[in-house]
Parts: C-alpha cells; structure tokens; sequence
C-alpha cells in the first residue's frame, strides 16, 4: 500500500510560477495615488459631501456610501477630477470594477 495519496504532498523541488497579484495590486502603480494622503483626504471629503450611494438611489434605495468611485476609470479619464467622481456602496463598486475590466481592456488595446 502506498504510504501517501497520489497528489497529495507537496513537491517543493518542482519550478512554480509566482504567484499572481488579485485585484488592485495587478494594477500596479495605479495603486499609488489610492495610497496618497491628498487621496483619503479629498475621498472622505467627497463622501461626506455625497453620503448616499449614486448607483442605490437610482434604482430608488437609500444605502450609505463607502467608496469614492471614478465613473470614467483612471488612466482613461483625470484621477483628480472630482466631477468624474460618484459614491458607491461597496457591492455597486464592485459590480461597477468588473465592468471597468472590460472598458479598461479595450483602451489597453488602442
């Protein structure tokens, strides 16, 4: 009987690729502005300003605003350009990242 499962140990002598990075660190040095003290500055100066999510009151709910949100996704428009800044709640934030991917992707391509 074999002592182990097949696949079952980890082989530390085999090449492995380095992990990849998720979410914002895959991009890269956009990351620094976000890291910025003017950035938390201005963001929690705009949310308390627009404290009710954009995308909820549209649809008519009344949630709380969490994240400072770029309507027209950095570097395609100004980072700084708070007219092209809403509130989001987290979740709409999140819907609203996935479909940046694609806009993103498409300006990439240019």
């Amino acid at each position: 009987s074999m002592p182990y499962k097949p696949g079952s140990r980890v082989r530390t002598y085999a090449w492995q690729s380095a992990p990849r990075p998720k979410g914002q660190e895959a991009r890269g040095r956009l990351r620094a502005f976000y890291d910025t003290g003017r950035w938390k500055r201005e963001s929690a100066a705009f949310k308390r300003s627009h404290p009710i999510c954009e995308r909820c009151k549209s649809m008519g709910k009344i949630v709380a605003a969490q994240v400072t949100d770029h309507i027209i996704p950095y570097p395609i428009h100004d980072f700084w350009d708070q007219s092209n800044w809403q509130s989001l709640c987290k979740s709409c934030n999140n819907a609203k990242g996935n479909e940046d991917k694609k806009v993103l992707n498409e300006y990439k391509q240019r």
